[in-house]
């Protein structure tokens, strides 16, 4: 059995069910290496692993180095903590196969200090023919114009566990207002002020939609505001652990995803697999592979324009067509599921190490 090393940041939800279902699968022998258990900006519930870890900061480095030099295939999905890129020059310089496996490049730091950056802190990647997994097209794209046509790359999404949004019934279809789900972060970068300032308008002028608000960030106050001048509109619900999230997706009819920009998106992915159409920007990427005017609405980032001429269109949508498009989109969300991602990603570190021999 080959022994593959994952080497990421912490054990968020997504990636503690997909290192799990890889564990148990019985394929390949598994050890994960976390930089940090937990973050302080993040609000989740631990997640109880059931795969064999470690952490950076508790594991001696000299646990960690043997892991590397145990392992037939070591995948990096970070490079910034100082532990990792040490691991990364002692997986370089074994000659063994690493990759590569992570967000589009450039959506976080201006493009040429970011690019500087990342050819220091990536060398070992531009000085060897390793193999780049991009979460999403854009992702693949920013690592060929990155690192040149010497390698092999390969399209692995984000993935999650979507049994409890592809469980939620759509039977209601009676006339009433829209209303609009908005689940992330409240930051600029997702775009919610603009959605704010959108839904103020639109709400002043007498459209009929209604809005909730899922998560918690610095622009609460701005959202709690709008909900106090229109309570009988918009709902701040404020941080949700992930299994709460079916429930609320349930009562919504259009996910709203405006933002600026976001390497993969995967609100889009569970919005569809509850059944609703989505609204999202062409600078998030499960929005630009999926969203079609079958499902949604795609809008340009940042167009504060685009977005209230799409949210007046939402509002004067009949809810029966809105769940035809959503019926749409929930066909195309299950390739997305936690067990399709465990099967691709299986598929993509087997096929490394073949072509590596």
């Amino acid at each position: 059995m080959r022994t593959i090393v994952i080497v990421t940041n912490m054990p968020s939800p997504y990636q503690a069910r997909l290192f799990d279902l890889l564990s148990a699968e019985g394929r390949i022998a598994l050890r994960v290496i976390y930089e940090r258990m937990r973050a302080p900006d993040r609000e989740w519930r631990a997640p109880t692993l059931a795969h064999e870890h470690a952490c950076c900061g508790e594991a001696p480095f000299e646990r960690l180095a043997q892991w590397m030099r145990d392992s037939d295939l070591c995948v990096f999905v970070g490079y910034r903590h100082p532990v990792v890129r040490r691991l990364l020059k002692l997986r370089f310089a074994s000659g063994h196969p690493f990759a590569f496996w992570g967000e589009r490049f450039g959506y976080q730091a201006p493009p040429v200090l970011g690019a500087l950056y990342r050819r220091w802190a990536m060398r070992a990647f531009h000085a060897s023919a390793a193999e780049m997994w991009g979460m999403g097209e854009m992702a693949v794209a920013s690592y060929r114009r990155e690192f040149g046509p010497r390698r092999r790359y390969r399209n692995l999404p984000y993935t999650s566990d979507l049994s409890g949004f592809l469980a939620i019934e759509r039977g209601d279809a009676e006339p009433r207002a829209p209303r609009l789900l908005f689940s992330g972060a409240l930051i600029a970068r997702k775009g919610v002020d603009l959605l704010i300032a959108a839904l103020e308008r639109m709400l002043a002028d007498g459209v009929a939609l209604e809005a909730a608000f899922v998560g918690d960030g610095p622009l609460r106050a701005d959202v709690e505001r709008l909900a106090l001048r229109f309570p009988d509109r918009i709902e701040r619900v404020g941080f949700a652990q992930m299994e709460a999230l079916p429930q609320i997706y349930a009562r919504a009819d259009v996910l709203v995803a405006p933002s600026r920009h976001d390497g993969w998106g995967l609100v889009v992915i569970e919005g569809m697999a509850a059944g609703m159409p989505v609204l999202a920007s062409d600078r998030t990427g499960a929005a630009v592979e999926r969203v079609t005017a079958k499902n949604g609405w795609l809008i340009p980032a940042g167009d504060a324009a685009a977005l209230e001429r799409a949210l007046r269109e939402i509002a004067r949508t009949p809810i029966a067509r809105l769940r035809a498009m959503g019926a749409n989109g929930r066909a195309q969300s299950r390739d997305y599921r936690v067990e399709a991602g465990c099967e691709r990603l299986l598929e993509a570190m087997l096929g490394c190490l073949a072509e590596a021999r």
